[in-house]
């Protein structure tokens, strides 16, 4: 017992020693922030936020490391720590197990890397045009995770971004990756594929979405929706079981990234991530 306790004292002091460098980032960031929305959304949810800043870290080590990001990493303590430890007890507290209890969100998926990447790389290319009626384009970042895309549209530009996802925890992780890069963006946690795209949007990003058949059955008819009302719309994947037959026929390829060693270690059989636009019914 005391061994153990010894070893549960060690890991808390690494964590605690970790975190340290976060929370400072952290502090400066809400002293220099102006996004009273974003800034809001993480007062109002304090608990979340200090879960989020104990257990992840800034990183640019990605492919787009123009952009900081919160994110679990092999850095931090918890990446490998079990939920459980051998004889069925709790090893983290509730709060932890919540916020990380499907953390999808603190990971920068090689769909949504590269997506980032080409947003940020072929910028004239895709916001070359005003929005539909002239004015700033309105951009949705669909199923947003860490907000990565949303942040990297938003830091080109004075569009209206939107980054939504139904995960509430991701949203409060996306609004401080926006404060983080000093980026004001709108954050929603409402099911938009529950109904036909009520908004127009000019342009919409769908990051490494298509992780079955059952969300690409029903993504690509509200797809077909936005399209049909004047959206353009690209996907980055790198071939998730969501890439089906029927998909494809509705897609253009537009460019192909190899990923770079440390994404191909956290999502093993995968080599290589695409862009491709969707164009309803173009085959």
């Amino acid at each position: 017992m005391i061994v153990r306790s010894v070893a549960c004292l060690k890991k808390r002091l690494i964590a605690r020693k970790f975190s340290r460098s976060t929370k400072d980032t952290w502090d400066h960031v809400l002293r220099n922030s102006h996004g009273a929305s974003l800034k809001g959304l993480t007062e109002s949810r304090r608990d979340v936020v200090r879960t989020i800043l104990n257990n992840t870290e800034v990183s640019h080590d990605h492919m787009t490391p123009e952009l900081k990001l919160f994110l679990l990493t092999e850095n931090c303590p918890l990446y490998r720590e079990p939920f459980l430890d051998k004889d069925g007890d709790r090893r983290l507290d509730s709060l932890t197990r919540t916020t990380f209890q499907d953390p999808f969100w603190s990971i920068y998926w090689p769909g949504g890397q590269v997506l980032g990447r080409f947003i940020l790389d072929e910028r004239e290319r895709i916001f070359g045009r005003r929005g539909a009626k002239g004015g700033a384009l309105r951009i949705l970042d669909l199923g947003a995770g860490c907000g990565a895309a949303a942040i990297a549209a938003k830091s080109i530009g004075p569009w209206q971004v939107v980054a939504n996802d139904i995960n509430e925890v991701a949203c409060v992780a996306i609004a401080m990756n926006a404060m983080l890069n000093d980026v004001d963006i709108e954050v929603s946690w409402e099911n938009l594929l529950k109904r036909p795209p009520e908004d127009l949007y000019d342009m919409i990003f769908v990051g490494d979405l298509l992780y079955d058949e059952e969300i690409t059955n029903i993504l690509i008819t509200w797809l077909e929706n936005a399209h049909a009302r004047g959206a353009r719309i690209y996907l980055g994947d790198p071939g998730r079981h969501g890439l089906t037959e029927n998909l494809k026929k509705r897609l253009r390829l537009l460019r192909r990234y190899s990923l770079p060693e440390n994404v191909k270690r956290e999502n093993h059989g995968y080599d290589t991530a695409t862009v491709w636009e969707f164009a309803a019914g173009t085959k």
